[in-house]
């Protein structure tokens, strides 16, 4: 299996890797830096975007741009470089040491994020619903390091990671009303495993980037390990489907943590990686609002 890194750029804390069908882009964030990227692997060209603040995931919106969860809340913003960004609704002003983390769009077209303090080691983490008239709505609390998140092709289950739990849950999610219900894990990792980013594929297998020992792992629909793909960096975030086959895995890495001698001997760490698979992602939702 080849990995190769895409686009000339190295990122302090890569994260948020998403692929937009309808231009052949992807999308991802430097989480702590507060930017967000857009790029073409074909060309390896790309733009970039500062918001002024941490940044830890964007989506795509159906009336165009982007939607955005930062550390002072949601928001709107697009590529373009000189307009405005516009935060609304911080769903928890009364604790500045939380931040947003990661998220996606529901299969409703809601957006689901989740919050952590920034050290991931209280459990005051929230997972959040903004809907589109911009209403907030809680859907789980007391979450460790809330992180990755998706649903099932059938979009009867939603999987959301707790890292510092080592433990990926399921829930069912109601396609009435956007709830979920019924919490089991569905993945329990080793106390030295951190799962990180994830992706489902149109098979229902969970794809998850293993933060701190250089791997994603593939799992089936039913939980059970089918393959560890072997990183050549140690932390790896994320990753998700895209290319025009949607068979390529993008994996967002980080070197945030990393000693001035760990970076030398990871050159790739910070870096996009790619590989090509045998399996096909799912389409990125875009938000209703």
């Amino acid at each position: 299996m080849t990995i190769e890194p895409v686009f000339d750029i190295s990122l302090d804390h890569g994260e948020g890797p998403l692929w937009d069908v309808q231009t052949n882009s992807l999308y991802w964030v430097d989480l702590f830096a507060g930017e967000f990227y857009k790029g073409d692997p074909a060309t390896g060209e790309f733009t970039k975007k500062s918001i002024g603040q941490p940044l830890g995931v964007v989506a795509l919106r159906e009336a165009g741009g982007l939607v955005i969860a930062a550390h002072e809340g949601f928001g709107f913003t697009d590529m373009e470089p000189d307009s405005a960004i516009s935060l609304f609704n911080n769903p928890q002003p009364d604790f500045p040491e939380t931040r947003f983390n990661d998220g996606k769009v529901d299969p409703l077209g809601n957006f689901v994020a989740g919050t952590m303090t920034f050290t991931g080691e209280q459990p005051i983490g929230h997972l959040y619903r903004l809907q589109p008239d911009k209403t907030v709505h809680c859907l789980e609390s007391e979450l460790m390091l809330s992180n990755g998140i998706d649903w099932s092709p059938d979009s009867n289950t939603c999987y959301l990671v707790d890292t510092n739990r080592h433990v990926v849950y399921a829930y069912d999610y109601n396609l009435q009303n956007a709830a979920i219900s019924n919490r089991r894990n569905f993945i329990e990792c080793s106390e030295n495993e951190y799962p990180d980013g994830l992706c489902i594929d149109t098979a229902g297998n969970c794809w998850i980037a293993m933060w701190g020992i250089g791997q994603v792992i593939q799992f089936d629909a039913t939980g059970k390990k089918v393959q560890v793909i072997e990183l050549p960096v140690t932390h790896p975030t994320s990753c998700c489907f895209g290319g025009p086959q949607l068979s390529t895995l993008f994996i967002t890495t980080s070197k945030h943590v990393l000693t001035a001698d760990e970076i030398q001997r990871q050159p790739l760490a910070g870096k996009i990686l790619k590989i090509e698979t045998a399996f096909k992602g799912q389409v990125m939702r875009r938000f209703k609002g």
